[in-house]
Parts: C-alpha cells; sequence; structure tokens
C-alpha cells in the first residue's frame, strides 16, 4: 500500500518514507508532515523502490529491516541511479552491523528505534536536504569550472593580442555581484588604469557551507598581469578542490603556498600580492592568510573597525615560502572590506600613515557596507586612475 499526501505544497521538499510498521510510518509521516514536508509513503521497500524511481524525491527515509526488498536494497537503488538523493535510514538497537554497511553504502545518517524524540529526525532530515543542496551546487559549480577553463583555452591567445577581447574574458571570469548565501553577501568593484586589471577578486561558496573569498594584485598593468588573474583564478579553484579532499586540508595559508609554488615555477616574471579568507558559518570565525597584501583588510562590527594583521611574502617570490595562518572570532553583523593598493592612489594626503587613516574612516563612516565605501571612496567618479584599484566587501546576509 502506498499513497502521497494529498495537498503537498509545492515549494516543500518532497520526502519518500518506507517502513512497513505501519503505525511508525504513519507517526513519522505526521510529523514530518507537520514540519512543513511533503510526504509520499510507501508500505515496503519494493513499492519505496518504484515510487523512487518515478517520484525523484528529495529525501529517502527508510527502515532497515524490511522482508524482501530491504534498507540496504533502497540504497544501493539510489546509488546505481547515480542520484546525490541523501538516504537516512532507521535502524532497531542490535542492527549495528547492519548500519555500518549501510553507511558505507551512501546512507547519509542513521536513526536508532524507537525514535523518542522526533525534534532528532527533523534535525537529521534538514541536514541531510541541507548537504544535498551544497553537493548539487557543488557539481554545478565544476560544471562551470570546465566551461570555465574551455573558455580559459580559446581565450588566452586572444587575451595577449586583443585588448577588447581580453577585456570581455576578465569581466566574464570576475564573479557575480551581489552574490548572496544563506549567511553572506560578496559585493565588488574594480576599475582598472587601462583596458585591463591586474586586480582580480573571486569568491564562492564551499561544498560544506563556507565561504571562500580573496583579492590579488598581479605586478604591472594591462594584457600581461590580467593574463596572470585568468590563470591565478583557474589555480585557486583547482587547489580549494584538491585540498577538500584531505580532511582538513583546506586552509588559507595551505592555498597562498600551493598557488605560490604554481606561479614560482611559472617563471612568468610576475608577483601577486594576494590576501585570502575561509568563513565558518558555524563558528563565524575567519581563517585567513596573506602574502605581501597592503593594506589589510578592514574588519568592522559596527563599532570597533580594525585592519588584520598577517604579513609574509609577495606569491611568485620564493617557491618554499611558508604563510601564516590566522584565525579571529566576528561578530553578529560583521563587515570584511578588502582594497588593492590603487585605493591609496586617490587619497590625496602626504604619507602612507594618513592615508591608511583616512582610509580607516571612510569605511567606519560608512558602517563598514559596500555602497557607502564605495561612494567615500568616489569610485564611480574614477577617471584615469594611476594604478588598478579594487574593493571587495563580504558582510552578514542583508548588511548592505
Amino acid at each position: 500500500m502506498s499513497f502521497q499526501s494529498a495537498v503537498p505544497r509545492i515549494d516543500s521538499p518532497r520526502l519518500l518514507v518506507i517502513d512497513d510498521d505501519d503505525l511508525v510510518r504513519r507517526n513519522i509521516c505526521g510529523f514530518l508532515r507537520d514540519s512543513g514536508f511533503s510526504i509520499i509513503e510507501a508500505a515496503n521497500g519494493a513499492v519505496g523502490v518504484s515510487l523512487f524511481n518515478s517520484e525523484k524525491p528529495d529525501l529517502v527515509l527508510c527502515d532497515l529491516r524490511m522482508p524482501d526488498v530491504d534498507g540496504l536494497d533502497v540504497i544501493r537503488n539510489v546509488a546505481n541511479k547515480n542520484s546525490n538523493t541523501p538516504v537516512i535510514v532507521i535502524s532497531g538497537l542490535g542492527e549495528i552491523d547492519d548500519v555500518v554497511q549501510a553507511l558505507r553504502l551512501g546512507a547519509s545518517d542513521y536513526l536508532i528505534k524507537p525514535i523518542k524524540d522526533l525534534a532528532v529526525l527533523e534535525h537529521s532530515v534538514r541536514n541531510g536536504l541541507k548537504q544535498a543542496e551544497l553537493i548539487s551546487e557543488n557539481e554545478q559549480y565544476s560544471s562551470q569550472l570546465e566551461d570555465t577553463n574551455m573558455q580559459l583555452r580559446q581565450s588566452l591567445d586572444l587575451l595577449r593580442v586583443d585588448q577588447q577581447a581580453g577585456r570581455l574574458v576578465q569581466t566574464r571570469l570576475l564573479p557575480v555581484t551581489p552574490f548572496r548565501s544563506d549567511h553572506f553577501e560578496c559585493r565588488h568593484k574594480i576599475v582598472p588604469s587601462l583596458y585591463l586589471s591586474g586586480d582580480f577578486v573571486d569568491y564562492w561558496r564551499t561544498e560544506n557551507g563556507r565561504l571562500i573569498f580573496y583579492i590579488a594584485d598581479v605586478s604591472g598593468h594591462g594584457a600581461s598581469s590580467a593574463f596572470v588573474t585568468v590563470l591565478l583564478m583557474y589555480l585557486a579553484k583547482d587547489i580549494v578542490r584538491r585540498l577538500q579532499r584531505k580532511n582538513g586540508g583546506l586552509t588559507a595559508s595551505a592555498v597562498l603556498m600551493r598557488l605560490n609554488k604554481e606561479l614560482s615555477r611559472a617563471n612568468l616574471q610576475k608577483h601577486v600580492t594576494a590576501f585570502i579568507g575561509i568563513l565558518d558559518p558555524d563558528s563565524n570565525s575567519l581563517q585567513y592568510a596573506a602574502a605581501g597584501h597592503y593594506p589589510m583588510p578592514i574588519v568592522g562590527d559596527g563599532a570597533n573597525f580594525n585592519y588584520l594583521e598577517c604579513r609574509s611574502l609577495p606569491i611568485g617570490i620564493k617557491e618554499e615560502t611558508v604563510y601564516e595562518e590566522c584565525q579571529i572570532q566576528l561578530g553578529n553583523d560583521f563587515t570584511i572590506n578588502l582594497f588593492s593598493d590603487g585605493v591609496l592612489e586617490l587619497i590625496n594626503l602626504p604619507d602612507l600613515e594618513a592615508k591608511e587613516s583616512r582610509l580607516l574612516d571612510i569605511v567606519k563612516q560608512a558602517n563598514g557596507r559596500f555602497d557607502g565605501v564605495s561612494k567615500g571612496m568616489e569610485l564611480s567618479a574614477v577617471a584615469d586612475a594611476p594604478d588598478d584599484v579594487a574593493l571587495l566587501t563580504v558582510a552578514v546576509a542583508g548588511n548592505r
């Protein structure tokens, strides 16, 4: 026997609940419906597999021990469909060996019955849905990265000889602005001194929900520097993807060290100053590392604004440079403003200390918000700048 929720909400995640115990199944389904989910029910594994294939639910919740087609068979069917659909298994206390096998087959979580606290069930379901969403976004990113790599190969020659085509390539490779996730918002503006820029910014969300962002300034100007920004973008995302595969391998300093080795070995006769940050929404902490970047980013929480500290050599000078890993705890309403050194050329004051102080005042007066900082720097009116100018603002979502 199987039936669907009579009036499912159009935007509700669709859950397939498979259990041969009618009472247990109905209790679970009733609770999840009340929690806002759209429910598909199956009273045995065979019907559950059929419904999975036809209905393509967002998540499967199934009992491990069922006659004929059990929970392990359900997981195998999901895996055979090459689906990222999360499967949560429900087991008895004496079925730990089966639970281990289920997790090895790809189950995202398990619950021990009887489930006394149904809030734990809802938490597990929402966790599974969130992970599935992040995996889907990561696959889309990988597909986009493949497209970008193809564009990179097709466009490098144009970048060297055709300034207009090069500008188009570089602009298309910049991230979308504004970019918003559940927790963070990023906005940027780049004003090149020539048709092409040696400044570059990028940001993206990783599979586990962290936000990676960086600002880079390639020495020199024009096509040769712009070429390095394109190479940098490709290398940074590839390095992050590789480091993510290692447990605990993804740190800001590790990314800089890999970038430094790659660019040093390429012998491009260019050096790059850079700052990279990794934001963790769960702990509201910032891991970061700098490679000769100046001025350092300004972090604020609505009341206090300060320059971060963490200095080292630029990328591309010494292959074995070690970069310091720094970490700070952020406030609940933080902003991070990053600049390239060209911004200091826009401040008409006699020395660097005075320029830094004025830049800090501009950020304070704008409360760290992108529009106010951009207006305070008069970036929309900049013409014939002596150096490339870049501004990147990272903030709590909704803090604009």
